[in-house]
């Protein structure tokens, strides 16, 4: 039997990492012309150089906002539409939270940060660590094909700038350079070193959990508590959630009748009681907040 070649991709992004604004322009973009990418108009449309329109182009790809049709240009995923009509300029949390789900679980358009967070554990790590882990991870992924080192470590660089957040005050919130998926808080780095944090819970929004489950688990009906946990794509590894506010989570979505948790005779299941796609989580995600803050007069 002939072995399929794992599909993958390093260095998508021409060494630019999203910036603050980027996805808004991007989805705004495509919106208006499909075409903005296949044409030599794309750099002009976004107000940006060549290589950043190509950046633009692979982040909304990577974080499955466009989709690309042979010969038809790109247009928003089912995903990218809602969040064009619901959060258009990407000022919820929420959103933040869903690009960095779709990216870290991506492993055809973004491998190494598919690598990065389900399978480098280190708590605390510099950078010359993630090139070591990244070159065996990726050699065992993809098997006997070759791969750029420049471009593997290209990846790495990307993930670190755009995940790790210095102490407060270091860094000017002004900077256009700095990634929004810094404000998860999910890496912090000091000088050369870098550690795993658990985000904010005060701005985590429990339906990422949720969203993950429908995304990663579509199919299946019920899922064990620990793998949804421990597993690939699972709570830990791409959320970074510690297993008590894991367990709250659970609870939470369970008053909230989305899941059943049965506990008896060590079963330790999760039952979904209803079936959403990722994208329906989304826009009931957006339309309770905008209800909320109608209720509050916002």
């Amino acid at each position: 039997r002939k072995m399929t070649k794992a599909k993958y991709k390093l260095k998508g992004h021409e060494t630019f990492v999203i910036r603050e604004g980027w996805v808004a322009k991007g989805i705004h973009a495509v919106k208006e012309n499909e075409r903005v990418f296949s044409e030599h108009m794309g750099a002009d449309m976004l107000g940006v150089g060549t290589n950043m329109a190509k950046s633009i182009r692979y982040w909304l790809k990577a974080t499955g906002l466009t989709q690309e049709r042979l010969g038809k240009g790109a247009k928003l995923t089912e995903l990218g539409e809602v969040i064009y009509q619901l959060d258009p300029y990407i000022e919820e949390n929420f959103t933040l939270w869903c690009l960095h789900v779709n990216l870290a679980t991506n492993q055809e358009l973004a491998t190494s940060w598919y690598l990065f967070f389900n399978q480098f554990l280190l708590e605390e790590f510099k950078k010359e660590d993630v090139y070591v882990f990244m070159e065996h991870a990726l050699g065992s992924y993809i098997g006997e094909q070759a791969f750029s080192e420049k471009s593997m470590q290209a990846d790495c660089n990307a993930i670190l700038a755009m995940y790790g957040k210095e102490q407060e005050g270091k860094s000017d919130p002004e900077d256009k350079k700095i990634c929004p998926l810094s404000k998860l808080g999910l890496l912090h780095r000091n000088g050369s070193k870098y550690k795993r944090l658990q985000p904010d819970l005060s701005r985590f929004p429990v339906e990422t959990v949720w969203y993950l489950m429908q995304l990663c688990w579509q199919e299946e009906q019920s899922v064990s508590i620990e793998q949804f946990y421990e597993g690939t794509n699972g709570v830990k590894k791409i959320l970074g959630l510690a297993p008590s506010v894991y367990q709250e989570c659970l609870d939470v979505l369970q008053r909230q009748e989305c899941i059943t948790i049965n506990r008896t005779s060590g079963l330790d299941m999760i039952y979904k009681n209803k079936s959403e796609s990722s994208q329906q989580v989304a826009k009931r995600f957006y339309e309770t907040m905008r209800e909320s803050q109608k209720a509050d007069g916002l």
